[in-house]
């Protein structure tokens, strides 16, 4: 019963906001690339329409436009000197709008800017004399008055009775117009109206991979953030925007079964040493009577675009360490990972480069966080191994013995 009655509100709230509603999707999406490591930018990828699709030669590199779905009539004729609101007036919502977008899965938010730059539409004239005489600078529709807030930009194309204009709009809501200096007994009509846009987008690289989704809604009409004045009816009160960012990072962890398991020797500081090396420091040890500390070192490589955690699971564990454990008892000793990372990866805490960073048991999002300045491809990392001085200590008591146990050391692009 419980999902039957959420589909009909659904249903219903369809059929109730679909008459009076227009819709246009915009999208953009980032992928990493080699050609371009250092990019952070999305991809612009609605596919270009309005004056951009018709005319791109007027529209330069990066500069993107998209048809409104929105037509107009007019019921009454212009007379001569009219008020702006009565003739060809067009309010624009030209200030910065921003959209919070939000992945689909996990929830995680980030806002995105979106501008209007550009106005365009092509008027139609019942006959030559609708071109001219408006009062503008050029005395067509290529300018609008100069009292509107819109400047010329382009016209791409113009006859006896068509007539194509691009107007600039400033980054506010302006109203934008065109006077009339004779009295038009036929109607002057619109269509092909589209907008220019500039999509400010966040980091893609502080993102985590998914696909992110908002809405921006419009009010269209008198007084709405698109106003076509008071002639001018407009086919929709609503105009809707959806928004949709798509971020396909790439996290890619190689190793070899060498550095799948490791043993640890006795070892100076800071150091890993061989076999060969450990032998020779288990017989000094014996003679100075001081134990050693143990370490051992795994390399991998790693291939990353974006911001990812890294944690341990193990199957025995003291305190946020994983643990090795005596075969002849059930003594455990702690082990330490120390987390060595590419020059590409940064601590999102501190904004330092990753250096023997102490790892944990458990997903840690506030201090085990790391972003990727710079698309790198198999790019060199490690993790040291170390059991202190004193643990070694206690281990010496049950000799001989052997300490065994299982660490996985997992990379999350996850972090929300």
């Amino acid at each position: 019963m419980v999902s039957l009655l959420r589909m009909a509100a659904m249903l219903l709230l369809l059929s109730s906001a679909a008459p009076n509603a227009s819709t246009m999707d915009i999208t953009a999406s980032f992928s990493p690339s080699m050609s371009d490591p250092e990019n952070n930018t999305f991809t612009n990828t609605t596919p270009q329409s309005g004056f951009c699709g018709k005319w791109p030669q007027y529209c330069p590199a990066n500069t993107f436009s998209i048809g409104l779905p929105i037509t107009t009539t007019i019921s009454k004729p212009i007379t001569a000197h009219n008020d702006p609101h009565e003739g060809v007036f067009f309010g624009l919502p030209g200030k910065k709008r921003e959209v919070m977008v939000t992945d689909i899965n996990s929830g995680e938010k980030h806002p995105v800017t979106f501008t209007i730059t550009n106005f365009s539409a092509i008027a139609h004239f019942p006959n030559d004399q609708g071109q001219k005489a408006w009062d503008t600078d050029d005395g067509t529709l290529g300018s609008p008055s100069s009292s509107s807030s819109c400047s010329r930009r382009a016209n791409p194309a113009g006859g006896r009775t068509i007539f194509s204009f691009v107007w600039n709009v400033p980054a506010e809501d302006v109203a934008c117009y065109a006077t009339s200096a004779i009295d038009r007994t036929e109607p002057t009509a619109f269509d092909g109206l589209s907008i220019g846009y500039n999509l400010i987008t966040p980091n893609p690289l502080i993102m985590g991979s998914g696909t992110y989704t908002g809405v921006l809604s419009l009010s269209v009409g008198p007084g709405g953030d698109f106003d076509f004045g008071n002639n001018y009816q407009a086919s929709d009160t609503n105009l809707t925007i959806n928004f949709t960012l798509s971020v396909n990072h790439e996290l890619k962890l190689t190793t070899s079964p060498e550095d799948r398991q490791v043993t640890l020797q006795p070892c100076a500081s800071g150091r890993v040493c061989t076999e060969e090396e450990g032998k020779a420091n288990w017989e000094r040890s014996t003679v100075t009577r001081i134990a050693p500390q143990l370490t051992g070192r795994s390399h991998f490589t790693l291939s990353s675009s974006g911001a990812f955690t890294v944690f341990l699971q193990c199957d025995q564990q003291i305190g946020q360490d994983c643990a090795l454990q005596s075969e002849h008892s059930a003594k455990q000793v702690p082990v330490q990972a120390l987390l060595t990372l590419p020059t590409t990866i940064v601590d999102q805490h501190t904004g330092s480069t990753v250096i023997q960073k102490k790892i944990r048991v458990g997903k840690d999002t506030v201090q085990n966080v790391f972003n990727t300045t710079q698309f790198g491809q198999d790019r060199k990392g490690s993790i040291d191994f170390v059991i202190a001085q004193k643990d070694v200590e206690n281990m010496l008591k049950t000799r001989p013995d052997n300490y065994k146990g299982t660490m996985t050391v997992i990379f999350d692009p996850q972090i929300y």
